[in-house]
């Protein structure tokens, strides 16, 4: 088994390489010493909760950033559980062969059957749900509702002292913005582009403070809802996406015709000219990882050209 840090000699990164679904992966060897430094200390999670550092021998996630990035700098037998979203979206599901899968943080009695040391999750929607699992003897390390690039940094790193590997976690998160940061051309041209969800009759964006935000700016776009003052997940009405009138739409795969075959929208400069980019939902939707080739998809729909 590999020491996740080594004394004076740390770790040695045998390379970094993108795939579609699972983002960013890093391979490591051992140094050769042997000499492991001992976890010591805590980090503070997204609750306000000091969780204890330590070379957990069994981490399990119920968040899928949790699954992308512990995946990438944990051995692989130190992860005993990632979430079912993350194995059945995942184009390499033999990377998590032998692991438990969790569906709901809701079922207790299947979360202490998996006997984990430390239980990654994203409280998102119910702050009650974190406290319960913590009162059924569990401990939690909350990531918070992680989204962009700076949150995915930086969740990197916390994960990586959490679990007593913070080089790697560190290199993890300065890979992918590196990576991200050169996509496109920082000083070539940028069209002006919107994010659009639409659910029926309803249309959704995802402005400044957003990974679509980040997807597009790294794509070598200019987020025209961001500029117009739009901030978070905001609700568009037809006056409001009229008034911005981007040069592209961005939209989740399958929905382009269904925004631009509507008369109201048949005006928008991005229909007229055919310059819809639908990207696949699971990497454009993905607050984590999958922004990078979401953003390279991107870049190549936009631009035209390979962004290696």
């Amino acid at each position: 088994m590999i020491d996740a840090v080594n004394a004076g000699a740390a770790l040695v990164c045998l390379g970094l390489a993108l795939g579609l679904a699972g983002g960013l992966e890093l391979r490591f060897r051992d140094s050769g010493d042997g000499a492991a430094v001992v976890a010591t200390g805590s980090v503070e999670d997204a609750t306000g909760t000091a969780v204890p550092v330590a070379r957990y021998a069994r981490v399990a996630s119920g968040t899928t950033l949790g699954d992308q990035i512990l995946d990438a700098i944990l051995e692989p037998e130190r992860l005993v559980a990632v979430t079912g979203e993350s194995l059945r979206s995942s184009e390499t599901p033999w990377r998590h062969a032998g692991r438990e899968t969790i569906e709901d943080l809701a079922d207790l009695e299947t979360l202490i059957a998996l006997a984990p040391e430390v239980l990654v999750v994203s409280n998102v929607a119910e702050a009650r749900r974190v406290a319960r699992l913590r009162e059924a003897g569990l401990r939690v390390f909350d990531i918070g509702s992680a989204s962009g690039v700076d949150a995915v940094v930086a969740t990197a790193a916390d994960l990586g002292r959490l679990v007593g590997a913070p080089e790697r976690g560190e290199q993890l998160g300065a890979r992918f913005r590196e990576r991200m940061n050169a996509i496109a051309d920082a000083d070539g041209p940028r069209p002006g582009g919107v994010y659009v969800g639409a659910w029926g009759n309803q249309l959704f964006g995802g402005a400044a403070g957003t990974s679509y935000h980040d997807v597009l700016t790294a794509a070598g776009l200019r987020d025209v809802a961001a500029d117009a003052g739009h901030r978070g997940w905001p609700r568009y009405d037809t006056e409001q996406l009229l008034g911005m009138d981007p040069d592209w739409l961005v939209v989740p795969a399958g929905t382009a015709g269904d925004l631009c075959e509507r008369e109201a929208f048949a005006p928008l400069r991005a229909c007229r000219s055919g310059q819809v980019a639908a990207i696949d939902d699971r990497l454009l939707g993905d607050p984590g990882l999958g922004m990078l080739p979401a953003a390279e998809a991107l870049h190549r729909r936009v631009f035209g050209v390979s962004s290696d």
